[in-house]
C-alpha cells in the first residue's frame, strides 16, 4: 500500500500534509506515537471513513482500485451488537446462505477459542472474549487489509499475549496496519515500525521507522535485533 501526498484537516487544524508512507502488502506495520497525533485518523484515511486529498494505492490491481469488504477495521472498544449474540454478531457481516455463514463464524470462533461462548451475549462475556469477538468478526470478512487500532487497550499481559499468539496464523496473508500505544505489541508483531509526531500547529509527520526481519512467531522479543530497536524506540518516543 502506498500512501502518497496525503492532506486532511479537522476544521482549520491540520493533520497530514503531503504525507507519504509506503505499508508492506501481506505484513504487519505498526504505527506509534503520542496521543493525537494522527495515527485513528490515518487508519480512517485508508478506509475511507474521512475524506482526504491525495492518493492511496491499496495494490489490489493496476490501478489500486478497492473492492467490496477489502478491508476490515477492528475499533479500540469491541462494538459488539448488544442484542446479538457472539455468533450472530459474527454472520451479520457476512455473505452467503445461512449455511455458509454458521459455517464460517463456527471456523473463526473454534481459531480464536470462542466456541464456549458463541451463543452468549456481549453482556455476558469478559473483555478478554469480547476483544476477540471483535477480532473474529473482522477476520471473517475476506478482506486484504486489516485495520486495528489498539484491539488490546486494557488487556493484561498474560491475555493480549495469548490473543497475539491466536491472530498471528490469522494474518499471514493479510496487510496489516497496527496502532498501538505498547512498544512490546509492536516489537511482538510487526514487520515494521513507524513512529509519528505532530508539533503544535504542525501536521503529521514520521520521525522514526524500525524494520524486524525476525518470524513472527516464537519470536525472541530480548535477542539483539529486537533490543536494539527497542532502545530506538524509546528514544525516540521519550524525546
Amino acid at each position: 500500500m502506498i500512501i502518497n501526498n496525503l492532506s486532511f484537516a479537522y476544521g482549520d487544524k491540520p493533520i497530514f500534509k503531503a504525507f507519504d508512507l509506503v505499508i508492506p502488502c501481506n505484513k504487519v506495520t505498526c504505527i506509534m506515537g503520542e496521543s493525537g497525533c494522527g495515527k485513528t485518523t490515518l487508519l480512517n484515511c485508508i478506509s475511507k471513513r474521512l475524506a482526504y486529498e491525495g492518493e492511496i494505492d491499496y495494490g489490489r490491481s493496476e490501478n489500486g482500485l478497492l473492492s467490496d469488504k477489502a478491508i476490515a477495521y477492528v475499533f479500540q472498544q469491541p462494538r459488539l451488537v448488544p442484542s446479538m449474540t457472539v455468533k450472530e454478531n459474527i454472520e451479520y457481516v457476512l455473505k452467503g446462505s445461512k449455511k455458509d455463514k454458521e459455517d464460517r463464524a463456527k471456523d473463526i470462533l473454534a481459531k480464536l477459542q470462542l466456541s464456549d461462548c458463541a451463543n452468549s451475549y456481549p453482556r455476558f462475556i469478559s473483555g478478554g472474549q469480547a476483544g476477540r469477538a471483535a477480532l473474529a468478526r473482522a477476520l471473517a470478512i475476506d478482506s486484504d487489509i486489516l485495520l486495528l487500532d489498539e484491539p488490546f487497550k486494557g488487556l493484561d499481559l498474560k491475555l493480549k499475549s495469548q490473543i497475539l499468539a491466536l491472530l498471528l496464523p490469522l494474518i499471514k496473508e493479510k496487510t496489516v496496519v497496527f496502532v498501538t500505544h505498547d512498544a512490546e505489541d509492536a516489537l511482538a508483531v510487526g514487520d515494521a515500525i513507524y513512529v509519528l509526531k505532530r508539533e503544535v500547529g504542525d501536521s503529521v509527520n514520521v520521525v522514526a521507522k524500525e524494520e524486524i526481519a525476525l518470524p513472527k512467531e516464537n519470536r525472541n522479543l530480548y535477542c539483539d535485533e529486537i533490543n536494539k530497536a527497542r532502545q530506538n524506540l524509546f528514544n525516540t518516543l521519550l524525546s
